[in-house]
């Protein structure tokens, strides 16, 4: 119902207003009555070009019918699914939390963070020990804070284990965040039948006092030291003492009283508010809670006893106004926690703290190892395979190629920079011969990296070639390996046996074969170094840039640092270093902000010696750096060394020449790209795995060192403010979520109390990573991998199972289909409804990256090998629809549709002459367009800047001449 009359308000205008009320409520109406006549059909408009979505926010959904799963429903606000298990006796129930579906609990928070409170995990465990016929919780231990998040829900498991011979049951209460890899525990405890009160009866002996002191003030005292309290959670409404006992009187909100919990967890939080404060000049909060008793009762409001037992526990009795027994506590155990402690805790998520563990493959593994031995290249006289043995390598072709890369010795900057170019056209010279793409070759380095975390990384030359090949890896799925030997005589046979399994990256020791796996890091026990101290100097590289700033910042607010050397190219020049400076000296620090590249030895010792000797060096934060993404065939050897200078070069230069000082601290900020192989940053991966390695070699040298992996950062800095929607998109398909600032300081401490020299500090998002096509093997010790598709005929197979019983022109439209949906993943498209199919890809948005993303797509959907010119050989989603479908069914190709490799000139040129150079060069394809030029199809060994200064002035017509071949 809805009026149509208002105050001066009755016309058509007001009809349509009401019935447009109807609507946005839900309710059909018949447009077409009131449109006229050919416009009666409904247009969709889109929110912004390329991603039409709904952006109405909806309210939380009703839970389903868990029953249809197999499960026991549950009548809980927090749990609501039990399920018991088939071959013993122990339950878990399951259930989603958040503040979006429980706003109410943002009323809880302990230094500006929302947490579930303690009393929360405590009627959780009770609630479990119902369904158990466990009425007593014998002890409850509080293991971390559960922090809420404002949208997504985190998913809540509680866990009851079968009974001893006592009768006992343990119960574990765990979290798992929406785009987490792993569960955390946040309590465990024992729950028993029966236990001390459980039969208590009313209790009137006492007589209560009529008159209590008014609460409000407590509240006012609690916000200062950090509880912030909403109105959910301010139900203490009076309180006073009787003698030695605390005596309160809580009420639970009005609103708060059809939640349908059994003990309301905000009525016992409020029952503890007046001991918080007790004995301690902060925050106390629950850590242990022993003999728990509820009776049930539809009681709102509580008269409690709060009895010292000792320094830092109390006994709690609750009543009812008429004194029967509501709950009681026979100790409870409140542990005092400092801003920096609970820090640590809760923003420093320690399931966003990772490492890199070599596992053990299983016996099994080279099982299905070929009887044909791999064919090992030829080397040069520094001990290189060398690129034009390539075109040697015998017929019939081998299924695997080993190139070997000698053992790095007298490493120098110039030594990196060398091996990197020696690699890069090694792997671009594989790629580039199409006869090895059924084949595989395997870069092969010997002690270029760490399998154990005490061991010593002996080549620093190769180590980056570790990181560019990762990337490498990315883009050209299945073509490459990575494997590390040592010297033992055994190694390498068990690797040749190893090369049947699918795995990328492989390190074998004295005979035994390992893989690499990201693994949750374990929670550091040594102290964070506030002790950087206010007696040193910390040196910042890229100091004035936002992570140099932010880290700058943090370390005078939470590491009492006083004196900071922060060095930057353009020192303060740099834009906002004048300010940066200003705000670090008000808060009490001695700033420098000098001019220098840290990559020009000469000019950094010279800031080094700026350092005072009064307050010597104690620490270094390396976080300088640039990024030039492009696809490894696109890439030159000036490119990466643009890359590598500010990263290798520098590092390098930084750890000799503060060999010499007492430092507490050498931090590299190093980068998950070099770690997970991110498509398109061969070069800057190739530049990180250095920083890893150095970091490695430094803790087998008895030097501190940390080398911080860090994921994608939410604020946009200098390095990554280029990076459009589309870019950002294609790295949270890659399972990057971003981190927030606050979030990266915390996890920046976290990882200065590990032992680990390199750590991975990222948010994967599970949910994006479960949603590929293929797990990356990496990743498969956080995330289970999807059942995994052949990569041969049996895939071609399901392909062609799909469409063949279609007729030709059904079989173009559903192979069209496939095209258009993958084009609209790639693009993050709503729908692949919105892709039209004639239109130019490059106007569609996609660049080179994309493009080969989308290959790999398709190439994975279809079984068939599509060249990474796909897009450019095919330049329509029809068009590639039309490619696939010949390559899938080349029997069934009609006598009208031209052959793959046919092009018809006239309109390849009409099609590129409608895209601008610009748009070439930005999608970074104008290079990849002169290498196909080239008739021997190898990249143009031309001068960078001259060929740089060429393509600035060449026209398009010139551009176009030259990618056909008309010199």
């Amino acid at each position: 119902v809805t009026g149509t009359l208002r105050r001066n308000e009755g016309g058509l205008p007001r009809l349509l207003t009401s019935l447009a009320e109807i609507h946005t409520h839900g309710h059909p109406v018949d447009w077409t009555a009131l449109l006229p006549t050919g416009r009666s059909h409904r247009i969709e408009l889109p929110t912004y070009p390329f991603q039409r979505e709904r952006f109405w926010l909806d309210a939380p959904a009703a839970t389903g019918d868990v029953r249809a799963a197999g499960l026991t429903a549950t009548e809980h606000p927090f749990l609501s699914a039990l399920l018991p298990l088939a071959d013993n006796d122990e339950l878990v129930l399951t259930g989603h939390i958040s503040l979006t579906t429980h706003p109410w609990l943002a009323d809880h928070a302990v230094f500006g963070t929302a947490l579930l409170p303690g009393t929360a995990l405590v009627e959780l465990a009770l609630h479990a020990g119902d369904h158990a016929g466990c009425e007593h919780l014998e002890e409850l231990t509080l293991e971390a804070p559960l922090v809420l998040p404002e949208q997504h829900p985190v998913r809540l498991q509680v866990r009851v284990g079968t009974p001893d011979e006592a009768g006992r049951r343990t119960v574990t209460i765990h979290s798992l965040r929406h785009t987490g890899t792993s569960w955390t525990r946040h309590a465990t405890g024992i729950l028993t039948v029966e236990g001390p009160g459980h039969t208590a009866s009313a209790d009137r002996s006492q007589r209560w006092p009529t008159v209590l002191d008014p609460a409000d003030a407590l509240y006012d005292r609690l916000a200062g030291v950090g509880f912030d309290y909403g109105p959910a959670f301010r139900g203490l409404r009076a309180v006073g003492r009787h003698g030695t006992e605390v005596r309160a009187e809580v009420a639970l909100p009005d609103e708060r009283h059809d939640d349908r919990f059994g003990l309301h967890p905000a009525l016992l939080d409020a029952a503890l508010h007046a001991c918080l404060l007790e004995g301690s000049d902060g925050v106390r909060l629950p850590f242990s809670w022993s003999d728990v008793v509820f009776h049930p009762t539809t009681a709102t409001s509580l008269r409690v006893r709060l009895t010292p037992t000792g320094p830092d526990t109390v006994a709690l009795t609750a009543t009812d106004e008429s004194g029967n027994p509501v709950v009681s506590v026979g100790s409870l155990t409140l542990r005092p926690v400092t801003p920096e402690q609970f820090d640590a805790t809760t923003r420093g998520h320690h399931d966003s703290l990772y490492q890199v563990d070599w596992v053990p493959m299983p016996p099994g593994a080279g099982a299905g190892a070929s009887d044909e031995a791999p064919l090992l290249l030829g080397t040069d006289d520094s001990g290189y395979a060398r690129p034009a043995d390539l075109l040697a390598v015998r017929a019939p072709l081998p299924a695997t190629v080993v190139a070997t890369f000698p053992s790095g010795v007298g490493a120098t900057a110039e030594h990196v920079h060398a091996a990197a170019g020696r690699a890069l056209a090694l792997v671009q010279a594989w790629l580039a011969t199409e006869r090895f793409a059924d084949c595989r070759l395997v870069l092969l380095t010997r002690g270029a990296v760490a399998v154990d975390p005490s061991d010593d990384v002996t080549d620093l030359v190769h180590a980056p070639l570790w990181g560019l090949v990762r990337s490498a890896q990315s883009e050209n799925p299945g073509r490459l390996v990575l494997a590390d030997l040592d010297d033992h005589p055994d190694s390498y046979p068990a690797l040749v046996r190893a090369l049947s399994s699918a795995e990328p990256q492989l390190a074998v020791r004295a005979g035994r074969v390992s893989a690499a796996r990201l693994t949750t890091a374990a929670p550091g026990t040594a102290q964070a170094p506030a002790s950087f101290g206010p007696a040193g100097t910390v040196l910042v590289t890229g100091g004035t840039g936002l992570l140099g700033g932010l880290f700058a910042r943090h370390l005078v607010s939470r590491h009492g640092v006083r004196h900071l050397l922060l060095l930057s190219r353009q020192g303060l020049a740099a834009d906002g270093a004048t300010g940066l400076r200003d705000e670090l000296t008000a808060a009490g620090a001695t700033v420098t902000v000098a001019a220098c590249d840290t990559a020009d030895r000469e000019a950094l010792a010279a800031a080094l010696a700026q350092v005072p000797a009064e307050q010597p060096l104690v620490g270094v934060i390396h976080t300088a750096g640039v990024l030039d993404d492009g696809v490894l065939t696109a890439l030159t050897p000036d490119r990466v060394a643009a890359v590598l200078r500010p990263k290798v070069d520098a590092a390098w230069h930084l750890h000799e020449l503060t060999r010499g000082s007492d430092l507490r601290a050498f931090v590299l900020f190093s980068s998950a790209a070099g770690v997970l192989g991110q498509a398109g940053q061969s070069s800057y991966s190739a530049a990180n795995a250095f920083l890893d390695a150095l970091a490695q070699r430094r803790r087998a040298e008895g030097l501190p060192a940390h080398s911080l992996a860090w994921g994608l950062w939410a604020e946009s800095s200098g390095m990554t403010s280029h990076l459009a929607e589309t870019d950002l998109r294609r790295l949270s398909r890659t399972g990057l979520a971003a981190i927030p600032s606050d979030e990266g300081l915390a996890l920046f401490d976290a990882a200065l109390r590990t032992d680990r020299a390199v750590l991975v500090p990222a948010r994967l998002d599970a949910v994006a990573l479960r949603a590929q096509p293929e797990v990356p093997p990496v990743l498969r010790a956080l995330v289970r991998a999807p059942r995994l598709r052949e990569t041969s005929a049996p895939q071609a197979l399901t392909f062609r199972q799909r469409f063949a019983g279609l007729e030709a022109t059904e079989r173009g439209h559903a192979v069209l289909g496939v095209v258009r949906a993958q084009v609209a993943a790639v693009l993050g498209y709503a729908s692949p409804e919105r892709v039209e199919p004639d239109r130019g890809f490059l106007d569609l948005g996609l660049d080179s990256l994309t493009a080969l993303e989308l290959r790999n797509r398709l190439s994975g959907e279809s079984g068939a090998r599509l060249p990474a010119t796909l897009i450019f050989d095919h330049p329509t989603p029809a068009a590639v629809a039309r490619h696939l479908e010949s390559e899938v069914f080349p029997a069934e190709r009609t006598a009208e549709e031209p052959e793959p490799d046919e092009v018809d000139e006239a309109e390849f040129r009409r099609t590129l002459a409608t895209i601008p150079l610009a748009r070439l060069q930005e999608a970074g394809l104008v290079r990849t367009l002169l290498q196909l030029a080239d008739p021997a199809g190898e990249p143009a060994d031309t001068d960078e800047q001259e060929h740089g200064s060429a393509l600035d002035t060449m026209d398009l017509d010139s551009l176009i001449r030259v990618a056909l071949g008309d010199n």
